[in-house]
C-alpha cells in the first residue's frame, strides 16, 4: 500500500532521476515542486501520446521505467498504476511513490484495495437450509471480492470481541461464543426478555446484556450467572410493558452507558427522545443522560479514547464530543473500527415513513459502509437483501 509523501522528503532523499507517470496538470505542478533538472521523462498509458512531449519532456511507454528511476504517480488512477508498476518488478514506496499533490487520493486507493475481515450479526428471521437470514456471519474483503459465510443461524443481535473470540446474543436462546470455528452455548437468558446488546467490563470482569422487554441491563458474572439488573425506570413495573426500547450498552470502569429510543419512556406515544443514559455501576443509580436528542440510537462504542454512537434513523455517526462526523442514507446499526476506518452497518429501513422529511435519499440496501472520516470518503460493501438487517460488527482485522 502506498503511503503519503512530501516534496521535502523527495528532494532530500531521492538520488535517482524522477519519471512522472501521467501527463497532465498534476505532472506540471509536480515538475515545479521538484525542479526540471530532476526529471528524466514522462510515461503515460495513452498510446496516442507516445512520442509526443509535455512541458518539454518526452512521453514514453510505461515499460521504459526501471529501478534506475524513482517513479512519481501523477494520475488519479493510483490503484491501477500501482498494480502495473508492481507487475514490472518495482517496489511500492521504494521504486515508485505518489506525487504529494495526490496524497488525499491515497484514501480512495486504500478503500479500493481494502483487505479486511470482520464478523457481523443479523436479527432477521432465521432461514434454516437457506444461505442467508438471521445469524452470525464472517465477511472477508479482498479488493472487489466480498465473501460471506454464515457460521451460526439464529436471530442474533449484540456481539463483542472478547479475548480474541466472538461472544454474541441469540435473542431466543441466550449467550454464545464462537471460537476456533465452533459455536458454544454459554447460558440462557430470561424468557421474553428480548436480549439485544452486549458489552464486557474489563474493570470488574463482567458481561452486560441489554434486554429491551425488561427495560433493563443484566449484569452477568464469569460463570454466566445473572447478578444484578439495572432498571431504566419504574414504568415497566407500573404499566406492565416496556417503555424505553433500550438496545445496546457499553460498560467501562464504573460507568454503564445504555442507548435507547426514549429517555422518558414515551416512544410508544411517538416521542422519540433518544439518548445515551449513564448508570453508576457500583450504586446502580441512573445518572443524567450524557447525550440527548437522538433518533433511534444504537451501538455505543469506545474507540481511541472517545465515545461513539450511531444515531440510526437519520443515519449519523457521532463521536468527537458526540458530534456528527458522518451521515449515511440508510438505517445505521452495527459499528466497527480499525486503523482509522469505520465499518458502519446499513439495514433495510423498517421506519421508512418516519424518515420522510429527514433524509433526501433513503437507501433500501443492506451492507457495510467502510468510511474514512478524515477525507469523508467511503466504500459500500453490498450484501444480499435476504440478510436484511445488521445489528453489530466486531473483530475487524
Amino acid at each position: 500500500m502506498l503511503t503519503k509523501t512530501s516534496f521535502a522528503e523527495i528532494n532530500k532523499n531521492n538520488r535517482r532521476k524522477v519519471v512522472l507517470f501521467g501527463s497532465g496538470n498534476v505532472a506540471k505542478k509536480t515538475i515545479r515542486k521538484i525542479g526540471r533538472e530532476n526529471v528524466a521523462f514522462i510515461v503515460d498509458n495513452s498510446s496516442n501520446l507516445e512520442g509526443e512531449t509535455y512541458d518539454g519532456f518526452d512521453i514514453l511507454h510505461p515499460k521504459k521505467v526501471s529501478s534506475d528511476y524513482c517513479v512519481l504517480i501523477c494520475s488519479t488512477a493510483i490503484s491501477d498504476i500501482s498494480h502495473q508498476l508492481t507487475g514490472y518488478g518495482l517496489t511500492p514506496n521504494a521504486d515508485f511513490i505518489i506525487s504529494p499533490i495526490l496524497n488525499d487520493l491515497i484514501a480512495i486507493s486504500e478503500l479500493e484495495d481494502l483487505e479486511s475481515s470482520f464478523y457481523f450479526t443479523s436479527g432477521t428471521v432465521p432461514l434454516e437450509g437457506e444461505k442467508y437470514g438471521g445469524g452470525l456471519y464472517k465477511c472477508n474483503v479482498k479488493a472487489s471480492d466480498v465473501l460471506l459465510e454464515r457460521v451460526y443461524t439464529g436471530p442474533c443481535y449484540g456481539s463483542i470481541d472478547h479475548q480474541g473470540d466472538v461472544y454474541f446474543v441469540d435473542t431466543d436462546k441466550g449467550l454464545f461464543k464462537y471460537a476456533n470455528g465452533a459455536v458454544k452455548h454459554l447460558c440462557e437468558l430470561p424468557q421474553g426478555s428480548r436480549a439485544h446488546g452486549i458489552s464486557y467490563n474489563q474493570s470488574n470482569e463482567k458481561f452486560y446484556i441489554t434486554c429491551s422487554y425488561l427495560d433493563a441491563v443484566l449484569e452477568i458474572n464469569s460463570e454466566y450467572q445473572i447478578e444484578r439488573q439495572f432498571q431504566l425506570s419504574s414504568k415497566l413495573e407500573k404499566l406492565g410493558e416496556p417503555m424505553h426500547h433500550c438496545n445496546d450498552n457499553l460498560a467501562i470502569g464504573n460507568s454503564l452507558y445504555v442507548s435507547m429510543f426514549s429517555s422518558t419512556g414515551n416512544w410508544k406515544n411517538d416521542v422519540f427522545d433518544g439518548c445515551i443514559a449513564e448508570f453508576d455501576i457500583e450504586s446502580g443509580e441512573r445518572l443524567r443522560d450524557i447525550c440527548a436528542g437522538l433518533y433511534m440510537p444504537h451501538n455505543v462504542k469506545h474507540f481511541d479514547g472517545s465515545l461513539h454512537v450511531l444515531d440510526s434513523l437519520p443515519g449519523h455517526l457521532r463521536f468527537n464530543n458526540l458530534s456528527i462526523q458522518g451521515t449515511f442514507p440508510a438505517f445505521t446499526r452495527g459499528l466497527g473500527y480499525k486503523n482509522g476506518l469505520y465499518y458502519v452497518g446499513q439495514s433495510k429501513n423498517r421506519n421508512y415513513s418516519k424518515v420522510m422529511g429527514i433524509s433526501n435519499n433513503i437507501s433500501i440496501d443492506c451492507g457495510v459502509v467502510v468510511f474514512n472520516p478524515e477525507l469523508k470518503a467511503s466504500r459500500f460493501l453490498q450484501f444480499p437483501h435476504a440478510i436484511g438487517e445488521i445489528h453489530s460488527i466486531v473483530g475487524v482485522c
